[in-house]
């Protein structure tokens, strides 16, 4: 190990003002004596063992040492999940780990949060307590650890001083055990930061736009005739149509709508139906909640009632709303049934105006009976976003647009041929 490995990075929220350096003095000090701690239990040199920022630290400096190291230590407070360098760092030794970053983390409770008070949900999964171990009086110190904070434990005297040594040496083995454990691996700077920087993990983050995703396909319990019951299982969720992509097809469509920046919503069809065709009086249009993506597998369409619901849909003809049919090539069963499908596809569809008059179109090919799985993502991408632009335009006259597109969408075009 060298002096750009250390064991353990320490995260703290500086005091502000000229005097902050002096009223930072406790957590200087505890840094020195965990230091101690780590490097007796590890055998490296005690100045190699952690790194603490000083006032005088460049302002990235910390990036280089915490790329090097192992085990990151906040030390909670309520003004620690109010700056935005420590929402930085953590977020910067999380892209570092990865996603079991939180096996890393030895937090401390440096000052407890006010009563009626909680930290932000980064932090909730990752809680400071230390497990009830040890005999009668380690466990007191623990306790007195869980009310008090680290802090106060260390400027009390006799009982609490010993409490204060017994905390600190819990601490560090549990640092010497995460260290063990997550082997040092060299990371560049590059890796954590990207485009957008290093954002703050406490801030809170604007909401995402909701996408409605509803899938209208059989079950295996309720099949139509002639088919077989691979492709389903106990709900429509279950649904998998095509066999040579991953996962159901919901897990698609979410895994897509995320990626797009959208939070997915799966709304059953009897509720979507409601909220599509029906309105309180024909002077008043529907107002739409969220944009919307019905997918329809054509096998289902052999269920009169369900095909009369999909035709009054497509009649009521909403602009935030796309309609993708799944016909897959790839299913045995549904190639060998491909003519007696399109046509069915075909009679419940046909005032589709994009069937009739623009057949090209994205939503014209959605609504024909899509194939193959990298088409249908395509598709889905592409009527995801034009829905929601869409919808944004339907709900313009009577509230503001919101601030946050979705995360695909600044080089989106406002749609006119999709």
């Amino acid at each position: 190990m060298t002096d750009s490995t250390p064991v353990f990075f320490l995260s703290y929220a500086r005091t502000p003002g000229p005097q902050g350096a002096e009223a930072d003095q406790p957590a200087f000090s505890f840094f020195e004596e965990l230091g101690e701690q780590v490097a007796r239990l590890t055998g490296v040199p005690a100045e190699q063992a952690g790194h603490m920022d000083r006032p005088d630290t460049a302002s990235n400096g910390w990036l280089s040492k915490l790329t090097a190291s192992s085990v990151f230590v906040p030390l909670y407070a309520p003004r620690y999940f109010t700056d935005p360098l420590c929402g930085r760092q953590w977020t910067a030794f999380k892209r570092r780990v990865g996603p079991d970053y939180a096996r890393a983390v030895v937090p401390v409770l440096w000052i407890p949060h006010r009563q009626g008070t909680t930290p932000p949900m980064a932090a909730l999964d990752i809680p400071p307590h230390l497990p009830r171990e040890g005999g009668a009086e380690e466990q007191h110190a623990q306790d007195r650890y869980a009310e008090s904070g680290l802090f106060q434990l260390r400027e009390m005297e006799d009982d609490d001083q010993r409490a204060y040594r017994a905390v600190l040496g819990r601490l560090a083995q549990r640092i010497t055990r995460a260290w063990e454990d997550t082997p040092p691996r060299p990371v560049s700077i590059e890796r954590l930061t990207d485009r957008r920087g290093l954002v703050d993990a406490f801030a809170a983050q604007p909401s995402k736009p909701t996408l409605r995703i509803t899938v209208v396909a059989p079950t295996a319990g309720r099949l139509p005739p002639g088919r077989d019951a691979a492709s389903y299982g106990p709900d429509t969720e279950s649904w998998r149509p095509y066999r040579t992509a991953r996962g159901t097809l919901t897990q698609q469509a979410f895994a897509l709508a995320r990626n797009l920046g959208f939070e997915p919503e799966l709304i059953p069809f009897d509720k979507a139906y409601e909220g599509i065709v029906y309105q309180r009086s024909a002077r008043e249009p529907v107002r739409p909640l969220a944009p919307s993506v019905l997918v329809v597998d054509a096998w289902v369409l052999s269920d009169v009632r369900v095909a009369e619901q999909l035709q009054h849909v497509v009649r009521a003809d909403r602009p935030w709303l796309a309609v993708m049919a799944v016909l897959a090539e790839d299913d045995p069963q549904t190639r060998s049934n491909e003519a007696r499908l399109r046509e069915l596809l075909e009679r419940t569809l046909s005032r589709h105006r994009h069937l009739r008059e623009m057949p090209r179109t994205a939503r014209g090919t959605a609504a024909r009976g899509i194939p193959k799985a990298d088409a249908f993502a395509w598709l889905f991408a592409e009527l995801s976003k034009s829905c929601y632009m869409r919808y944004l335009d339907s709900i313009q006259d009577a509230s503001p647009r919101p601030s946050a597109d979705p995360a695909g969408s600044p080089g989106v075009r406002r749609p006119t041929s999709d």
